[in-house]
């Protein structure tokens, strides 16, 4: 069985969200002997740790997955295929980073290296591998991936005024656009209802609270901490829209995630989303536009046949994330010589 070390993050254990490593490490042990690192927290010590995988089970191993960021991770990505070039191992590199872009204008020669010397390059959408393809490299389109039998499906036919916003309140999220979407909706709809899932020690924390109270909110919106997926998806079945509202992204899988469970979602239109669906998917807006988002909320209340059409194509949108869709695509690289 070929062997495979996975670095990238692990984070299941403090954020309650699996990353992508999370889901494809049990996945890929269908067809591999898989070690994976790192759970650790602290950047420092996530990236030690990593290194030291590399050592124990990377020499040893016929291919290297490097999952690769745009922010201070991806310093590591480039010391991990330093390593990896080195030692002579096969290196696959796995894109993450909606803004990678940005990091190829600034770190071109660095990028240029690392990706020069890999075996594979895949991403996740046509967002990064089309810009990427354009300046000269290879990259493969390999989705990521849902396991569809965890998401119960329930088409919406008679849409109630039910929200649910899970992605929390860090820095790309922009958790205040859908609270001041609610606001300008509260005076317009009867009965709404809003669940936001973000904990204490994110950035944007204080301002949401600020802003439910400042703005008379707290008999809409109920902000619950973030919890493991088993929870949320048994609550969706309660809310039938969901929002997602970051500033940049590339290829969110909790907005497949929504998709899949037949809910109405409203996504900004940033980085790889525009890539990933369509409107006659999701119902698109434009970043950090409350209006735009509160008006997109009253078409799916208010236009019964254009909710039930997105819950039915965002359905079937979702179905072709499913493993056994993606899984002969992850098999052929890692198994053939």
């Amino acid at each position: 069985m070929v062997k495979v070390l996975y670095l990238g993050n692990k984070f299941f254990a403090y954020k309650k969200v699996k990353s992508v490593l999370e889901t494809l490490e049990p996945l890929l042990g269908e067809f591999c002997e898989v070690k994976t690192a790192s759970s650790q927290k602290n950047q420092g010590l996530r990236f030690a740790d990593m290194v030291f995988h590399f050592f124990r089970y990377g020499l040893s191993s016929d291919k290297i997955i490097i999952d690769v960021y745009s922010t201070l991770a991806f310093q590591y990505a480039f010391i991990l295929g330093i390593l990896a070039h080195i030692f002579g191992k096969p290196y696959v590199l796995s894109l993450h980073g909606g803004n990678l872009p940005n990091r190829y204008q600034v770190s071109s020669k660095k990028v240029k290296w690392l990706f020069n010397r890999a075996c594979h390059i895949i991403a996740p959408s046509h967002y990064l591998a089309d810009f990427f393809n354009q300046q000269g490299f290879q990259v493969q389109v390999i989705p990521n991936i849902i396991p569809l039998s965890e998401y119960p499906y329930y088409q919406r036919k008679s849409i109630r005024p039910r929200i649910l916003a899970i992605r929390g309140f860090g820095n790309p999220y922009n958790p205040l656009m859908t609270l001041k979407a609610v606001h300008l909706l509260k005076d317009q709809v009867q009965d709404l209802k809003v669940l936001m899932l973000g904990n204490p020690e994110e950035p944007h924390y204080p301002e949401v609270m600020n802003f439910i109270y400042g703005h008379g909110l707290e008999g809409i919106v109920e902000v619950r901490p973030k919890m493991p997926k088993n929870e949320w998806i048994a609550l969706s079945k309660d809310y039938d829209i969901m929002v997602s509202n970051p500033l940049i992204d590339n290829t969110p899988i909790s907005l497949i995630e929504g998709m899949a469970l037949g809910m109405c979602v409203v996504s900004t239109k940033v980085g790889g989303v525009p890539y990933l669906v369509s409107e006659k998917e999701c119902a698109l807006v434009d970043s950090d536009d409350a209006t735009g988002l509160s008006q997109a909320i009253l078409s799916i209340l208010q236009d019964a046949g254009y909710a039930q059409q997105l819950s039915r194509n965002s359905r079937e949108k979702a179905e072709e994330f499913d493993w056994e869709n993606i899984k002969p695509l992850w098999m052929k690289i890692l198994t053939e010589s």
